[in-house]
């Protein structure tokens, strides 16, 4: 029998002890994404939708362009970038098999399957020759990765000269922490963040030009308490009946501490804009 466990900050299910598959754990299986589709929308792992997406992507023009999506998660940022942001071709890499599955199963209904390259890659190098794409995206997916020079130097080398990178992150404040953004940074996710002035540093260092960064904490926090009221709420009922009344807790509880920790100022998600050097 499968026993149903939620960590601190997201809902991890069916994620076998590293110790006893001799490989890492999977952190977004297919119950995860699920339970995450469940609070933002089928092919979200983030909230925001489409509609953060079209605020980062504004001023900036994605029509006929081959773009990479780093961490293309369950897909739906990337439907987004084809289907309403004028993309040519996406190709979206991801560490985890069940986020791929899901991705291509939504690209498929969306019929946007042919235009959607999705890839398993291993954390690392690129697998990508230089100059090989015209933007690079991603939303929400850089916490995950701790070497962000390493990051940058690859993005800046698979982008054409003069070429887009555009991306989201979920940042955070400076230290001191609250023992509420102390525990959700420790919640078994893998979770590296950086600041946002840290964050601008690093893509300057890897030589990124014309750098914007947009702090979205306000908005954030907002959205994020607006989500836990809902799920405490209105939307109680309906969570109790999908997943039972002890996950159902859990989920809300989740979903207060990171309303409490963004209108702290600790969480801090961010919308940054750059191009290579041409």
């Amino acid at each position: 029998m499968t026993q149903t466990r939620l960590n601190d900050s997201f809902p991890v299910l069916d994620r076998p002890p590293a110790e006893r598959t001799g490989t890492p754990a999977t952190v977004y299986s297919a119950a995860t994404i699920a339970l995450l589709e469940l609070c933002w929308g089928a092919g979200w792992l983030s909230p925001g939708g489409s509609e953060d997406v079209a605020d980062l992507l504004r001023g900036q023009d994605l029509r006929n362009l081959s773009v990479l999506d780093i961490g293309v998660g369950a897909g739906g940022p990337a439907i987004a970038l084809l289907t309403d942001f004028g993309a040519r071709r996406v190709t979206g890499i991801d560490v985890e098999q069940p986020v791929l599955d899901r991705a291509a199963a939504l690209a498929q209904a969306h019929g946007v399957a042919a235009a959607l390259d999705l890839r398993r890659v291993s954390p690392g190098p690129l697998p990508f020759v230089d100059g090989a794409f015209d933007a690079v995206f991603s939303k929400d997916s850089f916490i995950h990765i701790a070497d962000k020079a390493r990051l940058f130097a690859e993005i800046r080398r698979v982008l054409r000269p003069g070429a887009l990178c555009a991306f989201g992150d979920w940042c955070c404040g400076p230290p001191p922490y609250s023992d509420a953004m102390t525990a959700w940074l420790g919640n078994g996710m893998g979770f590296a963040t950086t600041t946002i002035n840290e964050m601008r540093a690093e893509l300057a260092r890897a030589g990124f030009e014309a750098i914007e960064a947009q702090d979205c904490n306000r908005r954030f926090a907002a959205i994020a308490a607006e989500e836990a009221e809902a799920l405490a709420g209105p939307r109680r009922a309906e969570i109790v009946g999908r997943i039972g009344h002890d996950a159902a807790e859990r989920l809300i509880a989740t979903a207060r501490r990171r309303a409490l920790i963004a209108i702290e100022g600790h969480l801090r998600p961010a919308h940054f804009i750059a191009k290579a050097p041409a």
